[in-house]
């Protein structure tokens, strides 16, 4: 743990203090002094600073609490439309009202917007330190797994009854004020399969040609062949009802097991890349591609029976099912496609590019089974 509080440059120190005394006077309903705080840097990316901050207040107790300081330059970039730090803090306060009670996310206690020192920061309930390792998520028990596909669900569901006021709300990442969003999320997701059956493929093929990646060989014949049989997919895939989701639900980062007693209780932390996705989409990239089948499909099952009674999918399992394998096969090319495109134009296989790499070979052979397994089926008996 780093223990010099003085590491808060510019000020920041006595700015974050007095947001920690408001904070803790409103939850407790009193004056509140901050006698010490000590700083334990968990996440320093270009995007935001994350601390984990412990507290001794006046009254003896001590506590901690997340502050995630948000770098006031990721504004006005591309993928934010425009968006702006206040409009990001609303944002996330709307999200948080929303979120709250449900043992969904970490309590929001409370924010900093500060325009003029560019001070954009959210302070929230600190959840320990559980976090579902990034190798492990795959193989992960069946009940974590279960837990945190009800959990999925639950965003769902919630969010669903929330489309108007997320609609109009600006400051989520790719998704500013627009009340034709959702139409505005399928033509972008149309894309985005499209550009994918277009171009990974290609993107394959340099791969194979670098001569750093043999598994690929025996493979990217099959991948090419499966483009063109995939078009009449994409229609189906993305004419399901529209989510907004936790948009980087990852291993190792934003999924984190609670406890309350005895009950283990599933959480999803960071909510900054809340977006509008394919409802079955947002559940086959949150799986993965490394499970047995028969425990994938369980898990979708589940996932149907905590939506039962909503619009999100279909009544019968069966049918429910099939847009899973669906939407997981555009999910593979899609994700294909994502990671293949930094390798080629990356050429490093450490750190990050070996994420890439293993990401790659477990989607292809998936991508692969699931269209020869449909064209088998026949794709015109469900698309009608």
């Amino acid at each position: 743990m780093s223990s010099d509080i003085y590491e808060y440059e510019d000020g920041e120190y006595e700015a974050v203090k007095e947001a920690l005394t408001r904070i803790f006077s409103n939850k407790y309903k009193r004056d509140v002094r901050i006698t010490s705080f000590l700083r334990e840097e968990i996440r320093n990316w270009e995007r935001s600073v994350v601390s984990r901050l412990y507290l001794q207040l006046d009254s003896c107790d001590e506590t901690t609490v997340i502050v995630k300081q948000k770098n006031p330059n990721e504004f006005g970039a591309p993928d934010w439309y425009g968006v702006t730090g206040e409009d990001f803090i609303v944002a996330q306060e709307m999200i948080a009202r929303i979120l709250s009670g449900k043992r969904i996310a970490p309590e929001l206690y409370g924010t900093v917007c500060d325009v003029e020192k560019r001070r954009y920061w959210l302070f929230t309930e600190d959840l320990g330190k559980n976090l579902v390792r990034s190798g492990d998520w795959e193989n992960e028990e069946m009940k974590h797994c279960l837990g945190f596909v009800e959990t999925l669900a639950k965003i769902h569901r919630l969010f669903a009854d929330k489309e108007e006021e997320l609609q109009a709300l600006g400051g989520l990442r790719g998704t500013p004020a627009d009340p034709d969003s959702r139409n505005r999320a399928k033509r972008g997701w149309r894309d985005i399969y499209e550009s994918a059956l277009e171009k990974a493929p290609d993107n394959i093929e340099t791969m194979v040609q670098t001569g750093k990646f043999p598994w690929l060989n025996e493979m990217a014949t099959d991948f090419a062949a499966i483009m063109e049989p995939c078009r009449p997919i994409i229609d189906p895939v993305v004419s399901q009802p529209f989510v907004f989701t936790h948009g980087d639900k990852s291993p190792g980062e934003n999924m984190i097991i609670g406890r309350e007693g005895e009950d283990a209780i599933y959480y999803f932390i960071d909510w900054e890349d809340v977006t509008c996705v394919p409802v079955l989409e947002d559940l086959a990239g949150f799986l993965g591609y490394g499970r047995e089948e028969t425990e994938e499909l369980a898990l979708v099952e589940r996932y149907w029976e905590c939506v039962q009674g909503s619009p999100l999918v279909s009544s019968e399992k069966e049918e429910c099912l099939m847009m899973y394998k669906y939407s997981k096969l555009m999910c593979s090319i899609r994700c294909v496609h994502g990671h293949s495109v930094h390798l080629v134009q990356e050429q490093f296989l450490d750190g990050l590019g070996v994420w890439r790499d293993g990401v790659i070979r477990r989607a292809v052979p998936v991508a692969i089974k699931l269209a020869k397994e449909l064209q088998m089926l026949g794709l015109s008996s469900f698309l009608g």
